[in-house]
This record gives C-alpha cells, sequence and structure tokens, in this order.
C-alpha cells in the first residue's frame, strides 16, 4: 500500500537531513593529526551510527508535519461460499429457560442459540457472515464479511440480557438489506433465529416480500422450541396469524423464494440447517475489501522523540567521556 500526504510541499524541507550526516558538527576542537594512526573500523561506523540517528529525527518530523498516512483502498477477494446474514431474535424471552417438556432446563434460549449458530459457523468455513439483532427495533451487529475472528466475537457477544420486544419485521428487512450491495452471483441465505413469531406491519410484509424475491435469497427459519411452545406445524386454518410460529412459517412459504422451517428442540436441527446450506450451489465470487485510511503522522513523531532521546544520550555520553580525559590531563 502505497503512503500519500495531506501537506507534501513539506517534503521539500527533507534535504535538512544532510547537514547532520555529511556535515561534521558545529562544535570545532584542536586536536592533533590522527594520519598517522592506523583505521579503526570500530569508530568509523560509531560515527556514522551518529550522524543517522542525528538525522532521522529531522526527517521524521518532516514525514509527520506532512501529514504522513495510508490512503484508503478497496481489495478484491475471490472466493466461493454462501453468503449468510443472521437476524438473530434478543428479546426477553430468549433469556428464558431452554429444555424440552419434563427435562429440567441446562441453558437459556440466547445460550442455545449462540452455541448452535458457532456450530454452524464452524461448519461453514468458506462462508460468509453478517448479524443482525432484533428486539425493540433491529440492530445492525456485522456486516458480511470473511474475517472469521469479527464473526466469531460478534455471535459470542450476543449472549448479553435482551430487551423487551420483538421486531421480528424490522430484522427480516434489515437482513436483507445486507445483501443489497453484494455480488449478485453470491448464493444468499438468510437465517433467522427466534424462539417465537410477531406481528409485522404490512409495509414491512411488503418490504420482505419484494427485497427476499428481487436478492434471490434462501429463508431459513430456525424456531428454538421449549416445553410447552407451539409447534411450527400448528394448524391455524385461514387465519394466519402472525404472532404464531406457525403463522409466520406460512407466511415464508407465501414468498415464492427457497424457504425451510426447523424445530430447534435438540442439536439435530442446526446440523440438518447446516446440511441444507452446504448442499446449496455456489460460485467463485469477487468480494470487495474496503481497507481504511490510516495515518501515520503519530508513529512518525514517536519515532522522532526515540531518536532525538538517543541523541541526547549520545551528546552526554560524549561531554562525559570528554570531562573524564579533562582531569587525567590535569
Amino acid at each position: 500500500m502505497s503512503p500519500a500526504f495531506d501537506h507534501p510541499w513539506l517534503l521539500l524541507l527533507l534535504p535538512a537531513c544532510l547537514p547532520p550526516l555529511l556535515g561534521r558538527g558545529w562544535r570545532w576542537q584542536p586536536t592533533p593529526s590522527t594520519d598517522l594512526f592506523p583505521p579503526d573500523p570500530l569508530s568509523t561506523g560509531l560515527d556514522a551510527a551518529l550522524r543517522v540517528i542525528a538525522a532521522i529525527p529531522i526527517a521524521a518530523l518532516i514525514l509527520g508535519l506532512a501529514g504522513l498516512h495510508t490512503p484508503r483502498q478497496t481489495i478484491l477477494h475471490t472466493g466461493q461460499g454462501a453468503h449468510i446474514v443472521i437476524v438473530l431474535d434478543r428479546s426477553l424471552s430468549m433469556d428464558e429457560p431452554f429444555a424440552l417438556r419434563g427435562e429440567k432446563p441446562r441453558e437459556t434460549k440466547t445460550q442455545a442459540a449462540v452455541r448452535e449458530l458457532a456450530a454452524l459457523f464452524a461448519r461453514c468455513p468458506h462462508d460468509m457472515f453478517g448479524l443482525v439483532a432484533f428486539s425493540t427495533s433491529p440492530i445492525p451487529v456485522m456486516p458480511l464479511t470473511d474475517h472469521r475472528e469479527a464473526i466469531s466475537a460478534a455471535i459470542a457477544a450476543m449472549s448479553g440480557r435482551g430487551l423487551a420486544n420483538t421486531d421480528i419485521g424490522g430484522g427480516l428487512a434489515l437482513g436483507l438489506s445486507a445483501f443489497a450491495n453484494d455480488d449478485p452471483a453470491a448464493t444468499r441465505i438468510l437465517l433467522l433465529v427466534s424462539d417465537g413469531a410477531g406481528t409485522i406491519p404490512d409495509a414491512t410484509r411488503a418490504y420482505i416480500r419484494t427485497t427476499a424475491t428481487a436478492e434471490n435469497a434462501h429463508l431459513y427459519y430456525l424456531y428454538l422450541r421449549s416445553g410447552d411452545d407451539p409447534p411450527l406445524a400448528e394448524d391455524l386454518g385461514d387465519d394466519i396469524d402472525l404472532d404464531r410460529p406457525a403463522g409466520l412459517d406460512a407466511f415464508f412459504r407465501g414468498l415464492n423464494i427457497p424457504y425451510t422451517g426447523f424445530e430447534a428442540r435438540d442439536a439435530n436441527a442446526i446440523e440438518a440447517a447446516a446440511r441444507r446450506i452446504e448442499a446449496l450451489p455456489t460460485h467463485p465470487i469477487t468480494i470487495p475489501e474496503t481497507i481504511p485510511r490510516r495515518d501515520l503522522a503519530s508513529e512518525c513523531f514517536l519515532v522522532a522523540a526515540v531518536f532525538l532521546a538517543l541523541s541526547l544520550l549520545a551528546q552526554l555520553g560524549e561531554q562525559a567521556i570528554g570531562n573524564e580525559t579533562a582531569d587525567e590531563r590535569t
């Protein structure tokens, strides 16, 4: 990555580094001729090192004042894998115990969701992931990326305490918007992880229907069913109530996009979802990554301070040696 400068005209001051390199300093002291002495490589090397140490602070200060930085750049990566946006429910109900009927709960639904998402993430090493959380409102947590440490940390961070309500429609809409600037050749997957359902306004339903079709997304609904929660296959008759998981499932089936619903009552559900995702065809795609600008002026000033301190120590050492020599002569 090539460097750049905010004030390049200040680089005209760089010749100020030459006097320490070429000159003999400002202090002249009469000494006997040393022409008859044999060459002293150690003294010659030390003299050259001290000259460089004296020149570096000048150069570093000029570079810092000129605004040395690496500019913002876009790097293209070529990869192959699905693009998965996780839409995770973070409502208060997710902090309730997660267990089958009659079993003693060992973890909350949030803990189970984080554990299962971590398992899915581990099974998909070549895929890009994004993360959206929702409760009272949708929260963008992580955009689509292939930086696995960042994704793993974002998933682990979802173990915190939940909030009050469940804006499931807003979460789905925000999750779909993550595909807006995505490569058209990518296999796009929207994975909804929730312990229930919720009312979705008509305008949000229309947006979800239109955007899901336009983005050619695959939708997966991972329903964390615990205890006496209603089943995903509940018969609601002609009344599609989105407050019921079965009603939300019926709404998803009517979107005319690839859709699969899973009841997560044990680890087999996440394994089944992972197998479905792994079986989807993928194509080589080009992924742009933006590298932000990095200012290097502070590093330049730090280098100047360090080498200026070394120059000062060298001067103090020279004075100490001179004083000892004067004492010996007297």
